[in-house]
């Protein structure tokens, strides 16, 4: 009874916590090709979406034009999310070149005409500013960062920035959350370097703010800023199988011993949990070495059917989870997908139908059962900048 009455009073605090957000959704001036959605745009409970990595270089420099397409498909999929995915840069782990691209970090005005048509088809917005390395130094990656000369101060003050850049765009266009860095593993220590900068970004945006850590480095005792945000992001990139092919049982038996370390952080810290990249590719050994998309770079009716087990189990685990306040799958882009593809996305393949039925379902749900609504606060004030295009301080 002792134990029941424990989880039942961590939900409460979990249901507070998470009372002011996220925001409703208001109505936002259309693009003329916007054509709003017949769908509800719900403002409660778990955000349920799709990741888009927004991706440009000199030979396809406008944004807008490749990606309002895959809008209005993930609004038909019957998400209520959509996860923008920007990118900033960095020459190595090494080094201290931060910065946005022209070339090939999503156009500011652009980026809010996607928000905005995004707003207008029925979904809210995530904004997930991700740093890139142009040229890693053998496989080097984000959670490997460490400045030249160990300058934290030089490193932090240019991040900052451009997260200061983004939470504007953020707030000009009345995003939902803002996800402040991912997976940056060796800065994670600096704690009040962080805290300084949380502090910066709220003053230029009023919505959600998370981080999104490394699945496999998301406790307190590695991040101590935990408390400063709104909620913890979090990768799915787990071993749920020694080798490819596994069957349904061993990757839940996983997922339960994993599901019972997270919550038991979560009852610690207190947020509410977004899995801010849910993916498998649909290769052989998927389930293995879900972060490994090179592993294997071939099509099969096994693969296939490897990432629909992973979705299925994924679902099971965790989709009914109060603790949790948001699930968006990766990804969702302008390949064709389909049966020959054997990378994240479940675009045109058995993954895809999982995922339409579970949006279904949870459509049916959150209509029907309003005692599990996630309440909304009130609007926020109008914004006094007038809409247009933000440049990087």
């Amino acid at each position: 009874m002792r134990t029941v009455f424990t989880i039942a009073i961590a939900i409460a605090a979990l249901a507070v916590a998470w009372h002011s957000g996220p925001p409703p959704v208001r109505s936002h001036p259309a693009n003329a090709d916007a054509r709003p959605s017949t769908r509800p745009v719900r403002a409660n409970g778990q955000f349920r979406g799709m990741a888009v990595q927004l991706h440009c270089n000199e030979w396809f420099p406008d944004v807008y034009d490749q990606y309002h397409p895959l809008i209005a498909e993930i609004a038909e999929l019957g998400a209520d999310t959509v996860q923008f995915v920007v990118h900033a840069w960095q020459d190595h782990a090494g080094s201290l070149d931060m910065h946005l691209d022209a070339k090939r970090t999503a156009d500011s005005e652009q980026l809010g005409r996607l928000c905005d048509l995004a707003h207008a088809s029925g979904l809210r917005v995530i904004l997930m500013p991700l740093l890139m390395l142009k040229n890693p130094r053998n496989n080097e990656w984000r959670g490997q960062i460490v400045p030249r000369n160990r300058d934290w101060d030089a490193w932090f003050h240019r991040f900052t920035r451009i997260n200061v850049h983004f939470a504007k765009i953020g707030e000009r266009h009345r995003v939902e959350a803002l996800i402040i860095g991912s997976e940056l593993i060796k800065a994670e220590a600096h704690t009040n370097r962080w805290r300084r900068m949380i502090e910066e970004v709220r003053q230029h945006y009023r919505g959600k703010l998370g981080y999104s850590a490394n699945w496999d480095h998301y406790q307190t005792d590695k991040i101590r800023f935990w408390p400063e945000l709104d909620f913890v992001g979090m990768t799915t990139y787990y071993e749920l199988a020694k080798g490819p092919r596994p069957g349904m049982d061993e990757i839940d038996a996983n997922w339960a011993r994993i599901k019972s370390a997270i919550l038991a952080f979560q009852r610690e810290v207190r947020k509410p949990i977004i899995f801010t990249e849910v993916g498998w590719c649909s290769q052989e050994g998927a389930a293995a070495e879900a972060w490994n998309y090179y592993q294997n770079q071939k099509a099969t009716a096994e693969g296939h059917a490897e990432q629909v087990a992973c979705y299925k189990s994924f679902l099971k685990t965790w989709s009914d989870e109060p603790a949790v306040g948001g699930i968006i799958w990766w990804e969702w882009d302008t390949s064709a997908g389909g049966k020959k593809d054997f990378n994240y996305t479940p675009r045109g393949k058995p993954a895809e139908q999982v995922l339409r039925k579970w949006f279904a379902e949870k459509d049916e749900r959150s209509l029907t059962d309003k005692s599990k609504a996630v309440p909304s606060t009130a609007d926020r004030t109008p914004d006094p900048e007038s809409p247009g295009s933000a440049a990087a301080e």
